[in-house]
């Protein structure tokens, strides 16, 4: 009997150790990926060099937490299994956005929307497409623990793993003056970096800068029918974001979304708000296909084509986009019998010809800016070790 307990008690041990050593191996990621940084930190407080437009005025961001906050967006260690990053879904040469529809987790698993991008975000008040944070600092550590996304549910799992990993050391003496590790410390050098990544360099900031004399005439038109002829700048407003993320609206989807949104009661019929979701910023946007919270528009054109003859008469449907709303536009609804929901809202038919469809592309595609797509302070900078 007394053998048996000894045994037992050595097989106990033993579980645990080889516990113990998966969770030590977890932690050192030595032989796999490891962070590569400059001699000289990157200036991320300051607009790039070369610019033609600047809404921001100063970046109130600190270099040091920036540089920790880069390491820490592209660090896979963050996740429950060390499988993905932040920087894994939001890939810089596609916008900080994702190719996919829906993103894949930690063990795979499908994110629940299409993964939005994070340009300019020091330009929003509201982030996610529900709009259910308000706070950059808070908002970038929630993916981290998300049950899906990355899974580190538990706050002090996540600074227990990065303290775990040698090279945060410095970079954490750096930033905040003390290597400790705490999930505060965590947000806010998150938040720097992702508060750094603004986009000012595209076409049509030079164009801003010389009353658009580099433009084309195709894009002159594309602009003219997006700010002036049809209602696009009504939702997407201000040339600094082309949508402040500030308010959230029902573009007529569908007529009975399965993903309701943002919540709240719609001031318009007193019903539970149905199909709201964030207005997004267009920055970029030829880079970040595919389109809407759930990605169902795999390229620009369709997203077109769509506004154009697709809108969906939904009881919320956004009053600018439902005919009688919009005096200046020549828009006949009622020709299409599509267009008539039996709640009575007539959603508009724009109509657009081949012309109109490729100036809207045009100029939507003046909002690219390649140079933040490749700029190295941006970049990944783990590289596999061996």
């Amino acid at each position: 009997m007394k053998t048996r307990f000894i045994l037992s008690a050595l097989a106990g041990l033993a579980m645990f150790t080889i516990f113990f050593a998966c969770q030590k191996n977890t932690l050192t990621p030595t032989g796999v990926r490891m962070p590569v940084l400059p001699s000289q930190v990157y200036t991320y407080n300051e607009l790039p060099e070369g610019i033609f437009f600047n809404p921001f005025g100063n970046i109130t961001v600190d270099n040091h937490k920036a540089t920790l906050g880069r390491v820490l967006f592209y660090d896979t260690q963050l996740s429950v299994n060390n499988r993905v990053s932040c920087g894994t879904c939001h890939h810089q040469q596609h916008g900080f956005a994702d190719q996919a529809a829906f993103s894949e987790g930690f063990e795979n698993n499908l994110t629940l929307r299409n993964t939005p991008s994070i340009v300019n975000p020091g330009l929003q008040t509201s982030y996610f497409w529900d709009m259910r944070e308000s706070n950059l600092h808070q908002m970038v550590t929630q993916p981290i623990a998300n049950h899906i996304e990355m899974g580190l549910e538990e706050p002090g799992y996540m600074a227990a793993k990065v303290e775990g990993l040698s090279y945060y050391k410095e970079l954490f003496q750096n930033a905040f003056g003390d290597e400790g590790v705490t999930s505060e410390k965590i947000g806010d050098a998150l938040s720097n970096f992702v508060g750094s990544i603004v986009s000012v360099a595209s076409k049509f900031d030079e164009g801003v800068e010389n009353n658009y004399q580099n433009f084309t005439e195709l894009e002159l038109a594309g602009k003219n029918l997006f700010q002036m002829e049809l209602p696009c700048a009504g939702c997407h407003v201000g040339e600094s974001a082309f949508g402040w993320g500030s308010f959230s609206q029902n573009i007529g989807l569908e007529e009975d979304y399965v993903d309701n949104g943002t919540p709240g009661t719609d001031w318009n019929t007193g019903q539970a708000m149905d199909g709201w979701f964030k207005v997004p910023s267009l920055r970029n946007v030829g880079l970040t296909a595919p389109y809407m919270h759930d990605g169902r528009f795999s390229k620009l054109e369709d997203v077109i084509d769509f506004y154009s003859t697709g809108i969906v008469p939904h009881s919320q449907l956004s009053f600018s986009l439902r005919e009688g709303w919009n005096g200046n536009f020549i828009i006949e609804g009622e020709e299409d019998p599509s267009a008539t929901g039996e709640n009575g809202v007539v959603a508009l038919r724009m109509n657009l010809s081949n012309y109109e469809k490729q100036a809207l592309m045009a100029f939507l595609n003046t909002m690219s800016d390649e140079s933040l797509a490749t700029d190295p302070k941006f970049s990944d900078p783990f590289v596999t070790q061996d």
